[in-house]
């Protein structure tokens, strides 16, 4: 069942550590108030009955007669039955009915299997879960190339599927609508229990006027003030069978404050499944889908981005009302159109199946057909010309003329001959272009706001520290990750006035970036770290201008090993690689020519040097 899953009863119990925590605080929290609303339904239930109790009198037993009367000791239990439908309004009659029949419709949805309970979101958040776990303790088996194959299908079915965004916003939807209703009507009921009730079809509240002031300050009295001489006909609420009897509601004030405390934990519900409903509209940064802008500055090698993100919130909104409109007045005439089609095609038998051509093969025969007529006409238009040549040449007389004009005539002759043998050239030429393989047009990429892998990961970030599931995104896409960050030697110098030795790393990239934008009211990635030396581990210091970088006091002449990790919020997220350095005895020479921070690079340059130097005495 639904709540089943939110209360996640094998996880709590130890059973069940394959699977995620896939409810956050806000579900729980609107299964924990619905709970309650069933509670204070069944509590109100015991403690008034069945029935509304009313107790009714005669208007004799007044204060004149002291309710000395002999008719104030008679038991009226068969009056109080005539007086029920003249005295007790719909909700005080009801309103024990209503508060039981509210708390079984919010429990009773927890029971559809809409999002909780269904065994198609169950089964998205298990398959993220075997690539996280294997992706998380680094098993050999994610170094297999079909392994890496099955990942990525498994990726892309979560890139390309919005199930459990839909299914969310639909439960969330109809628990939103539930939650209003359920309010509004508890508030209507509530009103008629104070001054300002709402039936007008309803004996007055009091029998002396002027005692039932309507204003602000009297909202939660239910009763007139009492005067000075208190009796049961000056504190009833209603009058009876034409003023002869005065009735009293008395379970009138337990009504009023379940009422006002019903009140409440539906506005509340009604809260929290709004937020929930925001959450699945996939807006980035807005209602817990912080992830959305991380994965929307992630790129590949390339420079490309990786995922397709819809930042402006604007656009998602249209985008998302257009997707509500289309489901709601286009789709279902799509279903019946489909539907119709289904069920008046005409079925072909097997023989009829083969005999009807394919559409490429149709066009590949077109192709076919027309390069054959052009060159069949190509070969007419050459024998035409062939057997014009020949027919000119007969009729030709030999006579002696000019040297020039044969020779100057031939070419004005040959000329519109010329020009007719280009004429097909240019027209094929033309066809040839007409025929060209025109580029396939693409679909653009749709926006992935609202697909089922960024809605699992900002699900789990509620359970799941951010920074966890940022760097698990180094493990899937091509992505540097904050492990890569090492001793930037440019940087990192030796402060020979102190002989402390500070330590700056590179940046890892973006990966940095959003770890720092995620970790910016946290104090952001620190670096923590030590050096080994011969005289024992040295503690470090964080210098005032950069608290990335550590700073550790030397002794010149020693060799020193660094060790370090970034961590955040208290947690260690990568372990870098260990850095090796020799402190020399002069530093002289450096200081000559870049001051009193030498930079790294310059001691190892010229230990490098004298390596090399020596090397080649030796081998000489």
């Amino acid at each position: 069942m639904a709540f089943l899953d939110i209360l996640n009863i094998p996880s709590l119990m130890g059973r069940d550590l394959h699977s995620f925590k896939r409810a956050n605080i806000y579900d729980k929290l609107d299964l924990a108030l619905a709970g309650t609303v069933g509670l204070i339904g069944a509590l109100v239930l015991i403690l008034n009955g069945f029935s509304s109790p009313l107790l009714c009198v005669p208007a004799s037993c007044n204060s004149d007669s002291g309710n000395s009367h002999p008719n104030c000791a008679l038991d009226w239990t068969y009056q109080n039955a005539l007086c029920k439908n003249d005295v007790l309004s719909l909700p005080d009659a009801s309103f024990h009915y209503l508060l039981l029949v509210l708390s079984l419709l919010l429990i009773g949805l927890l029971t559809v299997p809409i999002y909780w309970g269904s065994n198609k979101s169950k089964e998205l958040f298990d398959n993220f879960y075997y690539i996280w776990a294997k992706l998380k303790n680094g098993d050999e088996e994610c170094k297999d190339v079909e392994w890496k194959r099955r990942m990525n299908f498994v990726l892309d079915q979560l890139k390309s599927s919005k199930s459990l965004t839909t299914r969310y916003a639909l439960y969330h939807g109809l628990a939103l609508i539930l939650d209003l209703l359920a309010l509004t009507a508890v508030v209507l009921y509530t009103l008629n229990f104070t001054v300002f009730g709402l039936d007008a079809a309803l004996p007055p509240l009091d029998i002396i006027e002027g005692q039932n002031a309507t204003s602000w300050s009297g909202l939660f009295n239910s009763q007139p003030p009492l005067s000075a001489e208190p009796t049961l006909a000056l504190s009833s609420k209603a009058k009876c069978a034409g003023g002869s009897f005065v009735c009293d509601i008395p379970n009138r004030d337990i009504f009023k404050w379940f009422g006002v405390l019903t009140s409440l934990l539906l506005l509340v519900k009604t809260i929290i499944n709004l937020k929930c409903l925001l959450f699945s509209l996939g807006l980035p940064g807005l209602f817990g889908r912080n992830f959305l802008i991380y994965a929307d500055q992630l790129n590949d090698n390339f420079g490309e981005p990786i995922y397709n993100i819809q930042i402006n919130p604007i656009i998602v909104l249209l985008q998302t009302v257009g997707v509500v409109l289309r489901l709601i007045f286009i789709a279902p005439l799509q279903w019946l159109i489909a539907f119709c089609r289904f069920y008046s095609q005409r079925h072909y038998s097997p023989k009829e199946i083969i005999k009807r051509l394919s559409a490429t093969n149709i066009r590949a025969e077109l192709k076919e057909t027309k390069k054959l007529e052009k060159q069949a006409k190509a070969l007419e238009t050459e024998v035409a010309s062939e057997d014009a040549k020949n027919k000119d040449a007969k009729k030709e007389k030999p006579k002696e003329e000019k040297k020039e004009k044969p020779k100057e005539e031939p070419k004005e002759k040959d000329t519109p001959k010329e020009k007719e043998k280009e004429k097909p050239k240019e027209q094929s030429k033309e066809d040839d272009k007409k025929d060209e393989p025109k580029p396939t047009p693409l679909v653009t990429k749709p926006a992935q706001n609202w697909s089922d892998l960024f809605f699992i990961i900002d699900t789990l970030s509620y359970n799941i520290d951010m920074c966890d599931l940022i760097l698990f995104m180094t493990k899937m896409n091509p992505v540097p990750g904050i492990e890569n960050k090492k001793v930037n030697v440019d940087v990192s110098y030796l402060d020979t006035t102190t002989n402390t030795l500070v330590f700056s790393h590179t940046d890892a990239g973006v990966m940095e970036s959003l770890l720092d934008t995620e970790l910016s009211t946290s104090g952001g990635l620190q670096i923590v770290g030590w050096l080994e030396g011969p005289t024992g581990n040295v503690s470090s210091q964080k210098p005032q201008d950069n608290p990335k970088n550590l700073a550790f006091s030397v002794s010149l002449g020693s060799t020193y090993e660094f060790v370090s990790a970034v961590y955040a919020r208290g947690r260690m997220l990568a372990r870098l690689q260990n850095f090796t350095f020799q402190c020399p005895q002069d530093t002289k020479k450096q200081m000559k020519k870049y001051g009193a921070n030498v930079p790294l690079a310059a001691f190892i340059s010229q230990s490098l040097f004298q390596k090399f130097s020596s090397d080649q005495g030796v081998g000489a």
